[in-house]
């Protein structure tokens, strides 16, 4: 009986049919020594107690010698034993039940097709022995006639089975996806059916049905794939024809991070990559200044950011929609982009859909606890006392007379009833007393006896998230990508609001109109919200209250006597005082089309709009201070409250239209040609409102305050137009030329000076591919070696400087007005000098560079060194007048020269049969800037002048304390120090007299006479590295990321905001911590005084000096020196991630492709001489060290998953 179709696998029920216990055996006589195929199959069945499926013409007449008829413990291996020279073999079905097949047979699935190839291993009889039939008739009955199921594997060339295959029903978004095992079930409706099959790395197929229900295909590997692609200006390139220089990062790499955006990840990614922390330094959703090979000008210089095509600003994208960045470092890469690119271009790819993908969806996300990393210890509260009254004893008097210091030991031994007879009755808290001379108000500091660690107190820790879900999918002519993202990182500052939040919304759709016509269309939001409180009352705003913990007391009390919380622990003002609120919309549409003319040719063009808004509120809100009696004082240094409000907007658009032309002769002479314009305009506007004397503070707004109100508006306007072209040719892919040219104009110039033309060019040289190198190919797989040589302007320069314009101030004039009269608002001040011949700084790059392979491609080595001059920089103009009563203007006359090398090593190899493989990759890169031209004529060393490496310290030789009075006196008799200070002691530090003269002073600060000044050191960060690596061992993976930096100078300036560094200035200005005790001591202590008590207190052989309670005599010893010039490198543990695959079996009972879980790790460890404290990416931020939001530590539990 011929029943159709055969079920799948999949299908098959767990009980064989009673009919199947019913068959004949068939004799095979007891002389032939070989038995009935058929027959051995049933007693297996039985045997086992499994099901044995089979067609019954395959096996009819099949004889088996006696020889392969074993019942082993394993069925699968008495089936392998049985069937080994039968021409059949088995596969296993889900219920694990067996499927008898013939061997391998290929056949071509779909005329036509290219790369098609199918293995199909079943039989096109469709005659089935009832008798065999696994599923009940009834249930055959119930299937639709026009619906059946087609089963299958999908396997390499090598026969290696493919998971995770997506298998699409041609035309419709009906698919399925390989298991584990390469199997696969999918109901198709006709024998008219075509499959799909689609896989990374490999050719896709597509391959008919026909009447089959049981299909085995292969895929071949997709050469291209393998030839890696780099994004590059308006196109991509072959890795391998590359001349320019081009770093690539991968989606993979800067994925599953919990960092808050974009800049942060790419940390240690890139030789070519450095990066500072701003004025905020690094707190919740704080972005990196960065640039590429170094500094390019005097006057900054940042790398372009493209963003699909566009200029874009990198932190409002998701990190989980980017697919690749290309960093292009040389003038070569980047002159496409003519003036906008001078000092290179991060080109950023974003992830969109593919056609003939079946429709997925991935969530990612994970939620992260964040710690403060290396926080030093504060001193408890006695020694501190101590320690300060020691250092008034050596100058500046005591701070903590002797009843001081009883109530500071009264409060650590918790004797209470000691410090009750200091307060009014019924107090509860006992950290501070009523001030004598104002019994009804509490202490400030000097009374305050507490002892807390405000470090402990004022950090802690924070919990995070961060989600991402993405929709993807395709036809045979469409394709769709929708994403959306958030992330919520809040701050570990335990009182406040100090949070960062971000939503973006992604969709790109891209259709083939017609053969010859594509259309693709991008839009992409990011909403960026950032509140923190304003510290109101603490000198400043937000980042001053960074430096504000780290002048504070042990003593400072958290609580008045009543529980309320003091003004001194500075908690109020992080509470009550109000918050800053930043909110940020970008809104891109973009339309891109591409039309293909003849084969090669192609005409594409694009529009971009951007709209982006601000919105910011600022709120100082009146605080109030209780006092004794139950009342209120408002604080003076709080009024009048005030709310300042800022909207803007910027509208950007962008078109550009280019062609591009490929073609080659005689099938080695390749050629691309392409050519276009471009045109941009920028308009922005800003409008700021203050208003003073608000009425409520729950209700923040300009209607709720009745005060002062002053406005002001700011407006911007800039537009370029460029033409631009590259002609590409490659012998045979060994012999390579590339030429690039640009031609910009911008408004920012006057007329006459606003077009600048901009070429570059490149060759290279692909050695393996020269005939003689065969012999050395099986250890030097590959070799490339390139050089390119570009010129390319900066037109980012303020704007409107070649106009005479007048300055008018819509504020409040501060000055120049009688008592009792309120201050006018608007004037205007003194016009500005034009700089009328302003035009383009321009850069000049020459890199040569090397790209090999090694050992079969396991080993790859990249290397580059680069020369980039940029001249006509703009620098102050010829001398003027001492007093000129406007700024100077300003002339294109200076010149700067980078120059540096970069490298990366890696390894990687995979093995197949223990399923793991590794890598491990090393970058490293140095660069100096010297200072070819400057306008000093005077010479002087603090400022720019000709010869001058970036980056230069100046300072004092200092290889010594003063020991004693007796060196002391014999150094003063001969050396005079005044220009510093007339006082010296003992345990102060002696500044050499290195030039002889019988003084130590600065000369002229000049390079004429510098005096005892000298170079001591460099703050450029030197030998900039990476290590990243990582295994997948099966399911699990691993990766790290270190990064650091190997040489950097640092000098702390002598200023009185450097208490993080010094721990001490004056009273008020003190950060003591336990890194700070090693300072000198030439007395006794006691009880009172001292570190320790009696001659252990003793300390000669310090590395601090003497410290005083005095700012001037402190800042003798601070004078920049050869003793405290900082070493700053460091060695950072950035990520470890951890991970887990389950299995596909598994994540497919739950209707899932896939799913990984993974630990991960941010900022594990930092090895560094720098003090607990001062993070190395932050050094010195408002002019000062340490005093910022630091990094922190990053704990989290992520989840990816494919629906």
């Amino acid at each position: 009986m011929a029943v159709s179709p055969l079920p799948a696998p999949g299908q098959m029920v767990a009980s064989a049919s009673p009919l199947l216990q019913k068959a004949e055996k068939k004799n095979t006589g007891a002389d032939s020594g070989a038995r009935s195929l058929k027959e051995v199959l049933q007693e297996f069945k039985k045997h086992y107690a499994i099901d044995i499926l089979f067609f019954n013409s395959m096996v009819e007449g099949v004889e088996i010698p006696a020889k392969d008829i074993r019942m082993e413990e394993d069925p699968e291996k008495s089936l392998r034993t049985l069937l080994q020279n039968s021409g059949l073999t088995y596969k296993k079905s889900k219920n694990g039940g067996y499927v008898i097949v013939a061997r391998k047979k290929r056949e071509d699935a779909v005329p036509g097709q290219r790369s098609e190839k199918s293995i199909n291993r079943f039989p096109e009889s469709r005659e089935i022995n009832l008798e065999r039939q696994v599923l009940p008739v009834t249930e055959l009955l119930r299937q639709k006639v026009t619906d059946r199921t087609v089963a299958g594997r999908v396997a390499d060339e090598k026969g290696e089975l493919l998971p995770g295959v997506s298998i699409l029903l041609k035309g419709t978004q009906q698919g399925t996806t390989t298991d584990g095992e390469g199997r696969f079930s999918l109901n198709v409706p006709d024998e008219n059916a075509v499959l799909v099959f689609s896989f990374v790395g490999y050719v896709s197929q597509e391959v008919a049905v026909g009447n089959r229900s049981l299909v085995e295909v292969s895929l071949e590997v997709d050469e291209k794939s393998l030839e890696e692609i780099v994004v590059v200006g308006y196109g991509t390139q072959k890795k391998v024809n590359l001349t320019g220089a081009v770093d690539v990062i991968t989606s993979e790499q800067i994925t599953n991070r919990q960092l808050s955006n974009v800049t942060q990840i790419l940390q240690g990614l890139s030789p070519a990559l450095n990066f500072s922390a701003g004025d905020q330094g690094l707190g919740p959703g704080a972005s990196l200044g960065v640039n590429i090979r170094g500094i390019g000008s005097l006057n900054g210089g940042s790398p372009l950011i493209i963003i699909d095509g566009f200029p874009g600003t990198i932190d409002y994208l998701n990190p989980n929609d980017i697919e690749s960045i290309s960093i292009l470092k040389d003038a070569a890469a980047s002159a496409i982009y003519g003036a906008r690119a001078p000092y290179g271009v991060i080109l950023i790819t974003t992830k969109g859909g593919r056609k003939n993908e079946m429709f997925s969806v991935t969530y990612s996300g994970n939620v992260s606890f964040n710690t403060p990393d290396r926080l030093p210890a504060m001193l408890d509260s006695y020694t501190y006392a101590r320690v300060v009254n020691e250092m008034g004893d050596n100058g500046g008097g005591r701070t903590y007379d002797n009843s001081a210091i009883d109530r500071i030991v009264a409060y650590q031994n918790q004797d209470w009833d000691y410090l009750a007879q200091f307060m009014p009755p019924g107090v509860t808290h006992f950290e501070v007393i009523p001030r004598p001379e104002n019994p009804n108000r509490w202490g400030n500091s000097l009374y305050g006896n507490a002892n807390y660690d405000w470090y402990d107190e004022f950090y802690g820790h924070s919990f995070n998230q961060n989600h991402n879900i993405s929709l993807t999918g395709g036809s045979e002519k469409s394709s769709y990508f929708i994403s959306g993202g958030y992330v919520g990182q809040n701050g570990v500052v335990n009182y406040g609001t100090d949070y960062f939040k971000r939503f973006n919304l992604t969709a790109k759709i891209s259709t083939q109109i017609t053969k010859w016509w594509e259309l693709n269309y991008e839009t992409r939001f990011s909403r960026q919200v950032r509140e923190h409180f304003t510290g109101t009352g603490i000198s400043g705003d937000y980042s001053n209250f960074f430096s504000s913990v780290f002048s504070m007391n042990p003593t400072y009390n958290k609580y008045f006597g009543f529980g309320e919380y003091s003004m001194d622990s500075r908690i109020p003002m992080l509470r009550n005082s109000g918050n800053d609120k930043y909110l940020n919309n970008e809104n891109w549409q973009i339309l891109r089309t591409k039309v293909g003319l003849l084969k090669g040719w192609n005409i594409s063009g694009d529009f971009a709009f951007k709209s982006f808004g601000l919105e910011s509120s600022s709120a100082s809100l009146t605080l109030y201070e209780p006092l004794i009696d139950g009342s209120l004082l408002a604080r003076g240094e709080t009024i009048p409250s005030q709310i300042e409000k800022i909207q803007g907007n910027d509208s950007y658009w962008s078109a550009n239209i280019f062609t591009s032309y490929d073609f080659a002769f005689s099938g080695k002479h390749n050629f691309n040609i392409l050519a276009g314009s471009q045109l941009e305009s920028d308009k922005s506007n800003r409008l700021n409102s203050t208003r003073t004397n608000l009425m409520v503070d729950n209700v923040i707004s300009l209607r709720t305050a009745n005060g002062e109100i002053t406005s002001s508006e700011t407006l911007g306007q800039w537009a370029t137009l460029g033409y631009f072209g590259r002609f590409s040719y490659n012998f045979n892919e060994k012999y390579l030329l590339e030429a690039n040219a640009r031609y910009d104009g911008t408004s920012r110039f006057q007329m006459g000076k606003r077009w600048g033309f901009f070429p570059s060019f490149s060759a290279g040289w692909n050695i393996d591919r020269e005939e003689f190198w065969k012999r050395v190919e099986p250890y030097i797989s590959t070799l490339k070696i390139r050089g390119s040589w570009g010129r390319l302007g900066n037109q980012q320069v303020t704007p409107y400087l070649d106009l005479p314009l007048i300055p008018l101030q819509t504020g409040r004039l501060d000055w120049i007005f009688s008592h009792g009269q309120t201050r006018p608002i608007g004037y205007t001040t003194s016009p500005n000098m034009v700089s009328r011949n302003l035009t383009w700084e321009t850069a000049t790059t020459l890199n040569l560079g090397l790209n090999a392979s090694f050992f079969g491609r396991k080993m790859i080595l990249d290397f580059d060194w680069f020369d980039r001059t940029t001249t006509n920089m703009i620098g102050p103009a010829e001398p003027v007048p001492g007093v000129l009563g406007t700024t100077v203007p300003q002339s294109n006359n200076a010149t700067l020269q980078t120059r540096g090398w970069e490298a990366t090593v890696g390894w990687s190899q995979v093995f197949p049969s223990k399923d793991m493989s590794f890598l491990l990759k090393v970058n490293i890169q140095d660069a100096r800037s010297k200072v070819l031209s400057y306008l000093n004529p005077s010479g002087i060393v603090t400022d720019w002048y000709t010869g001058k490496n970036v980056g230069e310290i100046w300072g004092f030789t200092v290889n010594k304390l003063y020991q004693s009075q007796e060196e002391l006196d014999a150094y003063l008799e001969k050396t005079d120090l005044s220009s510093i200070h007339r006082s010296w002691n003992v345990g102060d530090v002696k500044y050499e007299d290195i030039n002889g003269d019988g003084k130590v002073d600065r000369g002229a600060n000049s390079l004429d006479d510098h005096g005892d000044l000298k170079i001591i050191g460099n703050n450029t960060p030197r030998f900039q590295f990476g290590l990243n690596g990582g295994f997948n061992l099966k399911k699990l993976d691993f990766s790290f990321l270190v990064r650091g930096t190997a040489k950097r100078h640092f000098a702390v300036r002598e200023n009185a905001s450097q208490t993080m560094f010094w721990g001490v200035t004056q009273l008020y200005a003190t950060a003591l911590t336990e890194q700070h005790l090693d300072y000198f001591r030439d007395r006794p202590g006691d009880r009172t005084s001292g570190l320790y008590t009696g001659d252990a207190n003793i300390n000669t052989d310090a590395y601090w000096p003497r410290p005083y309670m005095n700012a001037a005599l402190n800042a003798k010893n601070r004078q920049t020196s050869t003793r405290y010039l900082l070493n700053a490198a460091y060695l950072r543990l950035q990520n470890v991630q951890f991970g887990y695959s389950f299995p596909i079996k598994i994540s497919q009972k739950f209707k899932l492709q896939k799913t990984r879980i993974y630990l991960s790790g941010e900022n594990l460890l930092t090895l560094t001489k720098l003090l607990k404290g001062i993070d190395p990416l932050a050094l010195e931020t408002n002019g000062r060290i340490g005093m910022i939001y630091g990094s922190d530590k990053m704990y989290s539990l992520g989840l990816n998953v494919t629906f």
